[in-house]
């Protein structure tokens, strides 16, 4: 099977429980021994799915069609991913009390949020990196005196840190196991007007004593971290993990018109869902099919189907990306004080000067 061909079967994998036409689909491929295991197991760990994929063959009884060492691999890492999830979500509990005894109301985003609003039927299925909330701006700096306080340092030893728009740096503490970061917005500024505090508070859900977003903003930052946060709208692809997300999102509260509040925001979220209704088996997601998102998709097909083509077509678009963020910090630091003294400690910092080096290959790299 080609890439293309496994990443359309973990697609497919991922909604058996949600789609029935696709669990026939499924039964039928895995009856058919076919399948490139290694490559499975490749695309589905770099996509974050693997346990993802056992809790629902398992749920199916499907694994008796998987070869026994895999399954045992997948039951191991999900084992562990749930022993770290449990762990997080008595991390939450923690962080919630704490910040509410303090005046603050975090709102609990992307996997934490999932994980303390029961989202999944096992704890296992998500892989959560960070525990991310959302405050307002006013509550922001008040956020991170109160876990300074209680031990939470930068992650970063750099002692410095670019300018944030969106969020303060990642935060952790030695007696924890997951980073955290504290949001003030979700998405950059040319984005930020559509879609910030003002525009989800009065939408907020309590859940068993948590604040999460509600479920069309849900759905919204679901997609949104995916197209605009990774750029996957810039580089015509979809997180799996981030549709799977979607999906479940959509089954509690099924619609997609949120789309039509939106302006700048609204085709790259009608992008990702012909993008999903495509790759997990025409789900009949109601959007508007217009001029450019059919132009969207033929593109996105296009690279899925031709990995040459996917590779000369990433490498164009980070080059742009990257030099578009340059010049933009570049261009801010004439103007912004903070991004001045960030850039003039950035490139005086001999770490980063060797790194540089090193990337242009003036430079031999540190041997471990």
């Amino acid at each position: 099977m080609t890439r293309a061909e496994i990443t359309l079967f973990i697609a497919k994998s991922l909604s058996i429980s949600l789609n029935g036409k696709n669990l026939e689909q499924i039964i039928k491929v895995l009856k058919s021994q076919k399948i490139d295991w290694d490559l499975f197991v490749k695309i589905s760990t770099s996509q974050l799915v693997l346990p993802t994929l056992y809790c629902n063959y398992k749920r199916n009884h499907l694994l008796h069609f998987l070869p026994e060492d895999l399954v045992a691999y997948m039951q191991e890492i999900t084992s562990l991913n749930r022993d770290r999830n449990l762990q997080i979500i008595e991390q939450i509990n923690e962080l919630n009390n704490l910040l509410k005894q303090n005046g603050v109301t975090p709102i609990y985003i992307k996997g934490a949020g999932y994980l303390t609003q029961d989202l999944y039927e096992d704890p296992a299925e998500r892989m959560v990196g960070d525990i991310d909330f959302w405050v307002s701006k006013s509550a922001n700096d008040v956020s991170v005196k109160i876990l300074s306080e209680h031990n939470y340092k930068p992650v970063s030893d750099l002692g410095y840190h670019p300018p944030q728009f969106k969020h303060y740096p990642r935060l952790y503490n030695d007696g924890y196991i997951a980073a955290v970061e504290i949001h003030k917005e979700m998405l950059v500024e040319t984005y930020a007007l559509e879609f910030n505090y003002e525009t989800i508070k009065d939408n907020v859900i309590q859940y068993n004593g948590f604040s999460v977003l509600g479920y069309d903003d849900q759905k919204a930052l679901c997609i949104f971290s995916n197209q605009i946060n990774d750029y996957g709208f810039d580089y015509k692809t979809i997180g799996l993990k981030n549709a799977y997300d979607f999906l479940l999102l959509n089954e509690k509260e099924p619609a997609t018109d949120f789309a039509l509040r939106f302006n700048k925001l609204k085709t790259p979220i009608l992008c990702f869902l012909a993008s999903v209704d495509y790759l997990f088996g025409d789900l009949v997601l109601a959007f508007d099919n217009n001029k450019k998102v059919q132009k969207y998709l033929k593109g996105f097909k296009s690279l899925l189907y031709n990995p040459r083509k996917r590779k000369l077509y990433s490498r164009i678009i980070g080059i742009k990306l990257f030099l578009t963020s340059r010049l933009k910090v570049i261009s801010k630091s004439f103007v912004n004080k903070e991004y001045r003294i960030w850039l003039l400690k950035r490139i005086s910092d001999k770490r980063w000067q060797r790194e540089k080096l090193v990337q242009l290959k003036l430079k031999k790299p540190k041997k471990n």
